[in-house]
């Protein structure tokens, strides 16, 4: 009986072992099955492949450097379709990043987001991304940028003229543009002391939500007070600086501090504000030219004067002749400029904001109207300034080039999905 016992307990115990030896096999082929998913072949590109793994990685790459959207995956598999491309290319051209100036490259990398390399690997590591990844991404993109310098730098260099128009479009386009209205009280009318407290009084109503376009039609002498003082968009780089520093910060609805100027006080309000998308910035300073002719009131009869002024403006042909016609109106008539925007009175720089070249409108002053041209508005901007917009431009155009070379790269190689 006690042999029968023994004799059924080494059966149990073969059993045991062969189901834990049966497990352990299950388990096994269960990893290497795993294995095989994650680094099976998911694109054949040419005679280079990309695994799932390398999607993986590189989908979590993209999210540890900021990117989002509902295609990130896709956008992963055709980061990567194009990073096979670049190295077939590199590999034609004998092309390759030695150990030295991979370090260079993490460095300047991560330089560029305010972290050390080491803070850069530790991020990307946390984030599951591995070295040997982004070493590869990296050692692509740099091998790729010099490749492509090589082959089409001189064509990517921007010629005199396009510099000059990319320059010229600086000087009326910026980061946002604004809405602004304006309520411009004169000394002529109430005198000095109590134009400052009637403009303190307003700001102060304004600033308490009273509506804007009624104090403008009551209170302003401005030629826009009839359309409730909308001067209308205007970009930042048109204004002067005494009008900028008013409305510096301010957002939307905003009221700036009284703004004085040799005839009255002028009343700025942000009306509106929108972003404007700008791929290069580069500061430029702008110099206007720009004429003025003055009709005097003549026996106070303003009436007579704007019919005048509005028969002026008709004739305009631009500022084309105004210098000799200048004699024909009062004193203080003329072309000037070019001339630093800076240098110019506050109202007559806000007048002329909202003007394209060849635009005239008419400002009213103390004694006079005065139908004021843009004769021309030129930016200009320093060596330095110069050399960076240029550089600037040719990195957009060798990034046009490099889409180009992707492009056809793609047409002639098979991409194939397994």
């Amino acid at each position: 009986m006690y042999a029968s016992a023994v004799k059924k307990g080494k059966g149990m115990v073969l059993l045991s072992k062969r189901l834990m030896l049966l497990g352990a096999l299950i388990i096994g082929m269960a990893l290497q099955a795993s294995a095989q998913g994650a680094f099976s072949i998911a694109y054949r590109v040419n005679e280079s492949v990309i695994t799932n793994y390398d999607i993986d990685q590189r989908y979590k790459l993209m999210r540890a450097l900021g990117a989002n959207g509902p295609n990130l995956r896709q956008d992963a598999i055709d980061a990567l379709i194009d990073d096979r491309l670049k190295q077939e290319t590199a590999a034609n051209f004998g092309a390759d990043l030695d150990r030295t100036a991979l370090d260079r490259a993490i460095a300047d990398y991560a330089a560029q987001r305010n972290l050390t390399a080491q803070s850069l690997m530790a991020k990307l590591r946390g984030a599951g991304v591995q070295p040997e990844s982004f070493e590869e991404f990296l050692t692509t993109s740099v091998i790729w940028r010099n490749i492509l310098r090589a082959r089409f730098g001189t064509q990517a260099q921007p010629s005199e003229i396009e510099l000059n128009a990319q320059l010229n479009t600086y000087a009326i386009s910026s980061a946002s543009t604004l809405q602004l209205g304006e309520i411009v009280l004169t000394y002529l009318e109430r005198g000095q002391d109590a134009t400052v407290a009637l403009a303190a009084d307003i700001i102060n109503q304004l600033r308490s939500g009273a509506n804007f376009s009624d104090l403008a039609k009551k209170y302003s002498r401005s030629q826009t007070a009839a359309r409730g003082g909308v001067i209308g968009w205007v970009s930042p780089n048109r204004l002067p600086e005494q009008i900028g520093a008013a409305i510096r910060g301010l957002s939307r609805g905003g009221v700036a501090d009284p703004i004085y100027i040799p005839s009255g006080i002028v009343i700025v309000k942000v009306l509106d504000a929108r972003t404007v998308t700008q791929q290069i910035e580069v500061p430029v300073s702008v110099n206007i030219t720009y004429a003025e002719l003055v009709i005097p009131y003549g026996e106070g009869s303003a009436r007579a004067a704007r019919r005048v002024a509005n028969q002026t403006r008709r004739g305009l042909d631009g500022c084309r002749g105004l210098q000799t016609r200048a004699g024909q109106f009062a004193t203080g008539s003329g072309v000037f400029g070019p001339i630093s925007l800076n240098a110019i009175s506050a109202d007559l720089g806000l007048a002329l904001a909202r003007l394209d070249p060849r635009e005239s409108t008419i400002m009213q002053g103390e004694n006079a109207l005065r139908v004021v041209v843009l004769c021309d508005r030129v930016s200009e901007m320093s060596t330095e300034g110069r050399a960076a917009l240029r550089g600037q431009l040719a990195s957009q155009n060798l990034g046009a080039l490099s889409e180009g070379y992707l492009l056809e790269l793609r047409r002639t190689s098979i991409i194939e999905r397994k």
